[in-house]
């Protein structure tokens, strides 16, 4: 029997938790295998835990699908580690891995529309910019070199869309340049309107941080923050989950 274990990063917020759970709802509808979650950290279950309840329900293949926008280390090593710990448990189980979101077109366009919505101005049809506004893309941030890679791939195809002159990234964690430093950089260039894009799935003590940031800035600069809401509860990122689950089925089996 087939199972789906979505798996979530986790957060000490549980209003990132419960958005989490409330987003993969949509998804599990698309399936009649059984499914639960789990998360990496933070939160529970573990994902040894959502492996026991597959079992227990009676599954003989899981797929686990690991419900992150892009590759880093908990898609490379952490969730694979942990695999390797249910193989290991579950021996006569067939385990399957997918990829996270990765760069698709439904997720840039729900980045478009966040910026859209903190106030940032459409391309006119002439594609026209607009003067002194900058984008700041801010990623979670990964001691793997992909994710930065990535955001700076994101923040490319975000400046051939949206109206602005300039686009800057920045890392809440593990890598540089710093949401410190971008904010600096951006106010070193002269832009007078900054809109700064948090690229989260969803909320969490990072989003929370990044609210004070630039709080803290307000009434200090010459510069106009604008901050856009994070990516994740919207329904056009369901088909890309559900491409991704369909993938994960799919796929070879995990081998330790």
């Amino acid at each position: 029997m087939q199972a789906i274990l979505y798996v979530g990063h986790g957060s000490r917020v549980d209003k990132g938790n419960k958005q989490f759970l409330s987003f993969i709802k949509a998804a599990k509808q698309e399936f009649s295998a059984i499914q639960t979650e789990a998360f990496i950290e933070l939160a529970s279950p573990t994902i040894q835990q959502g492996v026991d309840e597959c079992v227990r329900k009676g599954a003989e293949k899981i797929a686990v699908v690991p419900v992150l926008l892009l590759t880093a280390y908990h898609a490379n090593v952490d969730i694979p580690k942990e695999l390797k710990e249910a193989k290991a448990r579950y021996p006569n189980i067939k385990f399957t891995y997918g990829k996270p979101f990765g760069i698709e077109e439904d997720v840039i366009d729900i980045a478009v529309k966040r910026l859209y919505d903190a106030g940032l101005e459409k391309m006119d049809e002439n594609r026209e910019r607009g003067r002194d506004t900058t984008v700041l893309v801010v990623g979670r941030g990964s001691s793997d070199g992909n994710q930065p890679s990535d955001v700076a791939k994101i923040a490319r195809l975000l400046y051939e869309r949206v109206a602005c002159d300039n686009v800057e990234i920045a890392f809440l964690a593990a890598t540089t340049p710093t949401v410190e430093e971008g904010l600096k950089k951006c106010e070193k260039l002269g832009a007078k309107r900054v809109y700064v894009m948090p690229y989260l799935l969803f909320t969490g003590v990072l989003m929370e941080e990044l609210k004070e940031m630039l709080a803290k800035r307000e009434g200090e600069t010459e510069t106009s923050y604008f901050l856009s809401d994070f990516l994740g509860f919207d329904d056009g990122l369901n088909p890309v989950l559900i491409r991704r689950t369909k993938e994960a089925m799919q796929a070879e089996e995990f081998s330790l």
